[in-house]
This record gives C-alpha cells, structure tokens and sequence, in this order.
C-alpha cells in the first residue's frame, strides 16, 4: 500500500489528464482503499478487493482502467470493446456509469473514449445494439442479464480489463449462468479486478477461477466491522404497534439532510409511502418521501432516485427495498433507519452503508422488537459488527393512532394494501437466515396489525393458531365493515354489488340449511310412524297366523273325533249283526 494518501503520489503514474480530473473533481485525499488498489491494478496486476462501503471502491477501479484504455494505440479508431464493468443491479450499474463520466469529460477531445450503459428495462436490446453501432463505446457497463444478452449479438474479443462491482453477488449461483456465458465471450488475456464490501462467501471463493485471475494481489482494508469509523451503528428497542409512530419521531427530531428507510417489501414501501406523505402534511413536518422499488420500472426507479439525490430544499426521506441496499452512492445520506433487519445479515452492513460516506459522518439505526429480537444484538457482535443502543429520547406524536385510523377509514383501497402488506411481511419475517432469532411463532400480530393500521387480520394459515382469542380477526370492532367504503366509485359499486350478491347467497345458503332441517324433521316424524306401523302390523300378522295355526289343530281334532264316532257305530251294528246271526242258528239247533 502507498504510503501517502495525497494524489500526488500518482503524478507521473497515470496520465496527466485523468490525474488532473481526480483532482478538479475535489477529490482531495485518497481513501486507503485508493492508495492500495490503483498502483497494483495500474501495474497489469489483478486485485481481489474487500474493503468496507463507501470507502471509494468504485473510483479505486475507474481511475486504473480508463489510465490503462488510454495508453493503448488507436482504440478510438476500432469499433471494439476494450473494457467491460459488471454490477449486479441497474441502480449500481447507473452509479458507476455517472463516476465513468464525470472523468471522461476532462479528456481531450480528438480519440475521446466512450461509455455506453446497459441495463434491462431502459430500452431494448436491439436498441442497445443500435446505440452501440452509433456510438462505438470503448467501456461497457451493465448487469449480467443485459450483457449476456449483448454478447449474444456482440462479440468483445478486445477486451483488455474486466471489473466485477459487489462480486459476492455476481459469483453466487443465482447470477451463474450469465456470468458463465459473459466470461466464456471475453478473451483468456485480461487484467481482471474483483470488488466487494463484504468477505466472499464460499461458492464465491470456490468460483474465483472462473473469472480467469491470475497471481491476484488480495487487498483488504479497514475489514473490521465491516464500517467505515465514521459510520455510528445504534439500535432502538420499540413494541410493534408503536414502530411506525417511533420512526416517524425519529425523522422529524433527528437533524439529517437526507435518509434511506429500509422496508421488507415492495408493497409495505407503496403503503407507508402514501401514509407518511399525509402524516408529513399534517404535522407540518417538512419532510420530503420518496418511494423506490423492485417493482417499478426502471425509468421511474431512476427518475425518483435523480430527485431525492437532487432536492436540497428540505429534509428528503426515500423509503425503498434493498433494491438500494448495493452500490447506491448519493451524497450527503446522513442518516439509515432500517425498520426491520434484513433476510441476510450481510445486506445489514450494505444497507448501514449508504450514510456515513467518503469519510462523512452518518448514522444507522436499526429497530428491534423488544423480547426474541434482541438477540440480533449479539448475533451481529459475533460477526464483528456492534451496535450501541440509541440514546436520543423520541417522544410520543399526539394522535398519532388517531390519524392513522382516519385517513384509512377514507378509502377501503387503503385498508387492501395494508392488508397485502401485512401478508407479505409476515411470509418475508419468515425466511429470515437468523430463524432461531426471527420466529414467526413469536411475532405479535395483534400489534403488527395495528402498525399496518389494520382494523381487522386477514385469514392465514402462519397465523390462525395465534390469533385465538381474536374473534374473527377484528383488532377495531368498531369499524363497520359493511359501510365500510371505497374512495373510487366504480369499486364502491362493484363492492357494493359483490356484498349484495354474498347477501343473497347466505339468505339462500340459510333457507337451504332451514329446508333441509325441516325435511329432516319430517323424515324423523314419519319414520317414526312408520315405525309404529310396522310393529302393529307385524302384530296383527303374527296374531293371525297363531289363530290360524289354533284352527288348523281344532279342525284336525274334529276329524278325529269325527271318524272315531264313524268306527264305533260301525263297530256297534257288527255286534248287532252277529248277535242275531247267532240267535238264528240257535234256533235252528232246537228243531
């Protein structure tokens, strides 16, 4: 490493006039990370780089490979590609870009070199490739996506110096197969310089052969921490219902000319956006919201991000994903609030920081639920980073709740999207890595709820064993669902016509329920009649055949009888007959 930090010590190492623009820039002193890495990736060396966010990293590489494009012979002359910059997100890529040109405008201006920016959803390929025919750009910088998509169309066979920007990133799997087709379309002969605030995870130690290093010198700067000293990392203890209140105290009594918000997702930033722009108005708070996003369009994303870097008329507040948690370098962030910690406890340390910057003082402060969560406290001093408690007092806001509960009872469409917010919020809680610390088992939801500014939970399964002693969801019972009404009326009369049409069903479902009921009613009587018929007749059946079976006897016994009579008067007129056969022959005996 130089051992000076004045950019003298580069007089004579680079060429004159990208030595005078860092100076014309008001860059008055390097960064250790400067004095380190561009002597090494000056000098046909590649760097392996890990030095704390906002210690100047990017200008660390801008300066070595605009220096190395320059002292090559008639690139200006070749429509060819000699230097190509990869950043995992378009809002870093643009970033890096804006640095590119702020240098290039101190070049001469015959042979003056070129940077084009390619990133997805600005304009089409095909118009990127027009762009790119037009223009012939020496220096490209994009996103993987973009590029691999480019070099499908482009063959850059003169790449002379490759720069990964947040390589962690673009070496772990969710990036491969871009970034495998984007190294297999560069030249084996290239300076490579890999970038990053963090330590490399093992997939991406594991992948460094595969951006062709060779012999690189490994730099590591200030890594303790992972912060610069100028950066304050504090945490605030606040239950659920009141985190909401406790920001918004925070923003309007902390002294800041600009601050990022840190939100779980993308529907909860377009939710407190709308919120804290009517809280701000109310109050008469003179803060200025901005709402950026993964879900917006690239062109809106960089346009809400021009006038929140822009605005120097009040205190400018962007709410936003960690879609700003990489490489979003704007000037004078004085102050980061996360109101929840991150899904991955490294984007805890990108998104602290974007304060504290180019050796300016910042402060980041995250805040924690009391219970569970404090032990994130202990969790990041493991992996070296401490966080003090914040000291400020934040004072109540008078009639916070109150507000809140008006401007949502104002339109239904609001009490919808909080709803959406709350959903999205308890499923991103549960995938966070620290799973022993964030438990979706151990989160309030009756005060979640009410942070949302929610009247009534939705129906969830994460949730439904937690909730018992809720009836029916209802946080406010005094909230008349029913009347309960849209601000659009083509919602209102849809809304209208579905609750009219439920009317119906459940009238018809309960008419159904009182037919079946008294159909059953009526089966029960009847077979109960039925039942004592069928024994009477089995009676009377059984009756009959007994007296039946009595006559049959008597009958057979009055046959009997009847011949036995028949047998003794036959039997008596026998006697008879003999008797008097034998009186015959007697008399004939006495003649």
């Amino acid at each position: 490493m130089s051992k000076s930090l004045d950019w003298s010590e580069l007089e004579g190492k680079v060429t004159d006039w990208l030595y005078n623009a860092v100076v014309g820039l008001g860059f008055e002193k390097m960064t250790p990370v400067q004095a380190a890495v561009i002597p090494n990736f000056s000098l046909n060396k590649d760097v392996v780089v890990e030095a704390v966010t906002g210690s100047g990293k990017t200008l660390s590489f801008v300066v070595p490979v605009v220096d190395r494009l320059t002292k090559l012979e008639n690139i200006t002359k070749k429509r060819a590609i000699y230097g190509v910059v990869v950043a995992p997100t378009r809002e870093l890529a643009l970033q890096i870009s804006k640095v590119f040109e702020s240098m290039l405008k101190f070049q001469p201006e015959e042979d003056a070199i070129k940077i084009q920016n390619l990133v997805g959803g600005v304009q089409s390929i095909e118009d990127d490739i027009r762009q790119y025919k037009k223009n012939t750009p020496q220096i490209i910088v994009g996103t993987p996506g973009r590029l691999a998509e480019f070099f499908h169309k482009i063959t850059p066979k003169n790449v002379e110096v490759l720069v990964f920007d947040e390589a962690d990133r673009l070496l772990d799997a969710s990036f491969q197969k871009e970034i495998d087709f984007i190294l297999s379309s560069l030249p084996k002969q290239k300076r490579v310089g890999l970038f990053s605030a963090t330590m490399l995870s093992d997939v991406a130690t594991q992948n460094l052969h595969r951006t062709g290093l060779r012999n690189p010198v490994r730099i590591v700067v200030n890594s303790k921490g992972h912060k610069p000293n100028t950066l304050h990392l504090s945490y605030s203890l606040v239950s659920p219902d009141q985190k909401i209140e406790h920001l918004i105290s925070i923003l309007n009594t902390f002294h800041f000319r600009k601050s990022i918000v840190y939100f779980p997702t993308c529907v909860s930033v377009e939710h407190f956006y709308l919120l804290f722009r009517h809280i701000s108005t109310h109050y008469n708070l003179g803060l200025s919201f901005y709402s950026l996003h993964g879900k917006l369009k690239t062109q809106a994303r960089i346009k809400t991000l021009d006038k929140f870097e822009n605005n120097h008329d009040s205190k400018s507040v962007l709410l936003t994903t960690d879609v700003a948690a990489r490489g979003i370098d704007v000037e004078n962030v004085d102050l980061v609030v996360q109101l929840d910690p991150p899904q991955d406890p490294d984007v805890f340390v990108h998104r602290c920081g974007r304060a504290g910057r180019a050796n300016n003082t910042g402060y980041a402060i995250t805040l924690l639920t009391e219970g569970r969560e404090e032990d994130y406290i202990d969790f990041l001093q493991v992996r070296g980073t401490e966080l003090e408690q914040f000291e400020k007092k934040v004072p109540r806001i008078d009639g916070f709740q109150q507000l809140v509960k008006k401007w949502m009872l104002q339109d239904r469409l609001r009490h919808d999207k909080a709803v959406r917010s709350f959903v999205s919020y308890v499923r991103y809680y549960s995938k966070h890595t620290a799973t022993s610390i964030f438990r979706v088992q151990s989160l309030d939801y009756v005060g979640l709820g009410k942070a949302y500014g929610l009247f009534r939970l939705p129906k969830m399964p994460e949730i439904s064993s937690h909730v018992k002693d809720v009836k029916d969801g209802f946080i406010d019972d005094t909230v008349d669902f029913k009347g309960y009404k849209y601000a659009d009326e083509q919602k209102e009369v849809k809304r209208l016509e579905e609750l009219k049409a439920e009317e119906k069903k459940a009238q018809n479902k309960e008419k159904r329920l009182e037919k079946k009921k008294k159909d059953l009613t009526n089966v029960a009587w009847s077979k109960s009649n039925n039942t004592k018929q069928d024994r009477s007749d089995r009676f009377q059946q059984s009756d009959a055949a007994k007296r039946k079976r009595e006559m049959e006897l008597v009958e057979s016994d009055d046959e009997a009888e009847q011949k036995d009579w028949k047998d003794l008067i036959r039997e008596s007129k026998k006697e008879k007959k003999q008797k008097k056969q034998q009186a015959i022959m007697g008399d004939f005996d006495d003649l």
